[in-house]
């Protein structure tokens, strides 16, 4: 195992490895590019961990994207994705999102942790949260405290190429039916407006479910803008006599169709438009040859929600986020906002500054 020194400064941000006196070096890509992509792309193919993707979480949700990568000898062997969201009170670093978490060869991790520790300080940041995807080991952070949440993953290896709907249990074939025998077509939104109307469905769906909606309308926008443009999602809707009812937000890695968002009417839930819309995206996910669908995370206490992600043959685990507090108090108090917005009064409350 090498035996890597840190080099003594305020900040360090070297390191020496006192076996082969190499020099190593932290640094940090504000608009990842091509060698950042290059690298990536030997651990994970995981669109989340891609240059595009800092585009998305810039733009989308007004974040600086941070890409922090240790070097030897010039060349990247350790690497961290990361977008900084500043909150006013509290500035917090997400290693990606949905998922990010360390990638690259593991020996280096210990040092490449010490160093990013500084850099986290030296950059003010007051919590940092990595999280693990389904498609990688479970890797714990030993100086981070675990938050604990559900992964749904289908896996589509075992489907030939057309054969989505025989491999169904016979009560999804009878609610895609329903859909389709009562009217429900699929579309692709192919403008700003009808994205603008995923969202409000979106919404709905939030509120109907007394959860806070955190992402803006500009997210939705962007992954419209830049990932269904680029071939690298869609966003589909169901509709009823051209009426929008529900609709999803799909992202697509190399080998995986990621379900991002989700929303609809509760007044049509019984025509079962959301069945549909699954069906549609399952049967393009096999058609592309993808081997996974991810129905991403869900809260462990939602039982009714990853019931329906497993109905379709999805097998959900556990999945970690870390996250390691620098300033205590005031990601104490950020919490207790977080728990206020969840609640009833804070939904108002909330609804009332968006009104406004």
């Amino acid at each position: 195992m090498n035996d890597h020194r840190r080099i003594k400064e305020p900040w360090p941000t070297l390191a020496l490895d006192t076996h082969t006196k190499t020099r190593m070096e932290l640094k940090v890509f504000e608009s990842p590019g091509q060698e950042w992509d290059e690298f990536a792309s030997r651990y994970t193919d995981l669109i989340f961990y891609r240059s595009v993707w800092s585009q998305v979480l810039k733009e989308g949700l007004g974040g600086q994207p941070l890409y922090f990568c240790l070097k030897v000898g010039g060349e990247i062997v350790a690497g961290l994705p990361g977008v900084l969201l500043n909150f006013r009170i509290l500035k917090i670093l997400y290693a990606s999102i949905p998922y990010g978490h360390l990638i690259g060869e593991k020996s280096y991790y210990p040092t490449f942790l010490k160093l990013l520790e500084n850099e986290f300080k030296r950059k003010g940041i007051d919590q940092v949260r990595l999280t693990e995807s389904p498609f990688s080991e479970h890797r714990p952070v030993e100086s981070h405290k675990p938050i604990l949440t559900k992964c749904t993953l289908l896996d589509l290896r075992s489907f030939d190429k057309g054969t989505i709907w025989e491999r169904y249990k016979k009560n999804i074939r009878r609610d895609v039916r329903k859909a389709q025998r009562g009217g429900i077509t699929i579309r692709r939104c192919d403008s700003i407006e009808s994205v603008n109307t995923v969202y409000r469905l979106y919404l709905a769906s939030m509120d109907r479910n007394r959860a806070v909606a955190k992402y803006p309308l500009r997210w939705f926008e962007v992954l419209y803008e830049i990932m269904t443009k680029k071939g690298l999602g869609v966003v589909l809707m169901a509709e009823l006599n051209k009426m929008a009812i529900a609709g999803v937000v799909l992202v697509y890695s190399f080998s995986s169709t990621h379900y991002l968002h989700n929303g609809s009417n509760y007044e049509f839930l019984k025509f079962c438009p959301n069945e549909l819309l699954i069906h549609s995206a399952l049967t393009e996910a096999n058609e592309k040859g993808h081997s996974f669908f991810d129905f991403m995370g869900s809260d462990p206490g939602d039982l009714p929600l990853l019931q329906f992600k497993e109905k379709w043959g999805g097998q959900t685990r556990d999945l970690y986020t870390y996250i390691k507090d620098y300033h205590p108090v005031r990601c104490a108090l950020w919490e207790l906002g977080k728990k206020l917005g969840n609640s009833r009064v804070g939904n108002r409350l909330i609804k009332l500054i968006r009104k406004g």
